[in-house]
């Protein structure tokens, strides 16, 4: 897959650096090798280690956020007169209503726990034990947990697939309707919108049809919490006809991890229900630091969001424009629309093509963090996918685009190898409830076809499956499984952390050989 320029470079100067880096890491950490070091020595450590965060968290590390406060001096429970996030009435009420104004929703909810939680609170308020759902194939595992928690009956509605870049297109609002045509018990639709990498459904049509069939539209918009707050970036699904959005204030917006917002817009759900399953699932010891810093965050996006966003997209367009002139790495936008139900791209996701090149998407992360002491926020078989926001150096973007430009001159055109990471429609036997139940036994992952998996399998991120509990594992799969581990991904949800075997229902596929 590599070019012969390339391959010299990637078995001598990449290894290089990526063994320099290492290796100043231990001289800076006598401990290293003994693992006596703790948690907090190891972040800081990195902390100082000065590679640019292409990533989540949106906040970019920037302790003017936070004023340089010590976080502990502020982390407190709920004492007199600072209010409760499961019953508020004070200061917490207060901050709750100042998001809704501004986000001009009917409610909105401070999660502590991540966009997972208010998934799991979202879909619980709008489903009994056993109803239907249909959701999209590509939602996050948060969705799938939940399906299982309430014994949901799933039908699932595929997005597109963009084959030149491997990524994940949009829905199609027809394909949408045809299961809920033949599914008129369907409680509620889940979808994702934006993705990963920044693809941005019709969510305005979608509404209108799941609407006509008396079902509710959930939308996992949780990389799309800036939208909005320019008028260059996507309108959120909450103002397009969604029902229930669920986004991470973390992801895209300067706040801490674990922050999150839950929405609600029109009345069609019980807000009292959505409290409720809130109280569940949410900590009952909510963060006051992750609070404040989900206010704060919010505040700071009222009086200077819309400016700083119109600067950081002026920006990356220039980034775009001249790293798009490269012979073999590219980042598309404005291409992606209009095909494969593309309705609108987030601009400040860098979609880093190398398709062609030579090079995998993981060979590019290496050479970015290695050499140019880039981190992206993931690397993928045909691109690396980088996330920028309103906390990011300006200059640091721009030494992006010279490295790419630099990199692109060490590669000759090459035709990766034509594999399709398209989401397979596995022939499901039993529910994931139905599956957990079942007594199971175990098999050696690659003499697993034919077996009903008993496990999801996890490319992550993003945490997509790519098998479901109940599903029959195909040799399709397990091609995709293998290129993903000799590419060096993320293959996680195993209970075998070194993902040789994988468990499957017992009296399923009895001729092969059990462990």
């Amino acid at each position: 897959m590599e070019s012969n320029s390339y391959k010299n470079y990637n078995n001598n100067s990449r290894n290089n650096y990526k063994d320099n880096s290492r290796n100043n890491y231990k001289d800076n950490n006598e401990d290293y090798n003994c693992q006596k070091k703790s948690f907090y020595n190891e972040l800081i450590e990195y902390s100082k280690n000065g590679r640019y965060p292409l990533h989540m968290p949106g906040h970019k590390r920037n302790e003017r956020l936070f004023d340089g406060i010590d976080p502990y001096k502020v982390d407190i429970t709920e004492i007199d007169g600072f209010d409760n996030l499961h019953n508020p009435k004070g200061i917490i009420l207060d901050a709750m209503k100042n998001a809704s104004d501004f986000f001009e929703t009917d409610r909105t909810w401070f999660l502590v726990n991540g966009s997972s939680c208010g998934i799991l609170a979202a879909i619980s308020a709008v489903t009994n034990i056993g109803d239907k759902i249909i959701i999209g194939r590509n939602c996050h595992k948060a969705v799938y947990n939940c399906a299982k928690l309430r014994n949901l009956d799933v039908e699932y509605v595929y997005p597109s697939y963009i084959a030149k870049y491997g990524i994940n297109g949009g829905y199609n609002k027809g394909e949408i309707e045809n299961i809920l045509k033949k599914n008129r018990d369907v409680k509620a639709v889940v979808l994702t919108s934006p993705t990963y990498d920044g693809i941005v459904s019709d969510i305005e049509e979608i509404a209108r049809v799941v609407h006509k069939y008396n079902t509710v539209l959930i939308v996992d918009e949780a990389h799309g919490a800036h939208f909005g707050i320019s008028e260059k970036l996507p309108v959120p699904a909450y103002k397009l006809g969604a029902d229930l959005v669920i986004e991470s204030t973390h992801k895209t917006l300067p706040a801490m991890t674990q922050t999150a917002l839950l929405h609600l817009k029109g009345d069609r759900i019980d807000a009292g229900k959505v409290q409720e399953m809130l109280s569940i699932y949410e900590t009952s010891s909510p963060s006051y630091v992750l609070m404040c810093s989900i206010d704060k965050c919010i505040r700071e996006i009222q009086k200077n969001g819309q400016q700083r966003y119109d600067e950081l997209l002026n920006v990356i367009n220039k980034i775009r424009k001249n790293v798009n002139k490269c012979k073999y790495i590219s980042i598309p936008c404005e291409e992606l629309k209009n095909q494969n139900n593309v309705f609108d791209v987030d601009v400040t996701k860098l979609i880093i093509n190398v398709n062609n090149s030579g090079i995998t998407g993981k060979q590019l992360g290496d050479i970015l963090r290695y050499k140019y002491n880039i981190e992206v926020e993931m690397d993928s078989l045909k691109y690396v996918l980088g996330i920028t926001t309103i906390c990011d150096d300006y200059k640091e973007l721009e030494r992006l685009a010279e490295a790419l430009k630099e990199i692109d001159k060490s590669l000759e055109e090459k035709q990766n190898e034509n594999i399709s990471v398209e989401l397979l429609k596995n022939k499901r036997m039993y529910s994931i409830y139905e599956t957990d139940l079942k007594e199971k036994n175990t098999v050696n992952l690659f003499d697993s076809k034919d077996c009903i998996s008993g496990e999801f399998v996890f490319l992550y991120p993003p945490g997509i499956p790519l098998v479901v509990p109940g599903e029959v594992i195909t040799e399709e799969l397990l091609e995709q499984i293998k290129v993903y581990l000799e590419a060096n991904m993320n293959i996680s949800g195993l209970k075998d952390n070194s993902n040789k075997t994988i468990i499957f229902p017992f009296a399923k596929k009895l001729n092969i050989k059990m462990l």
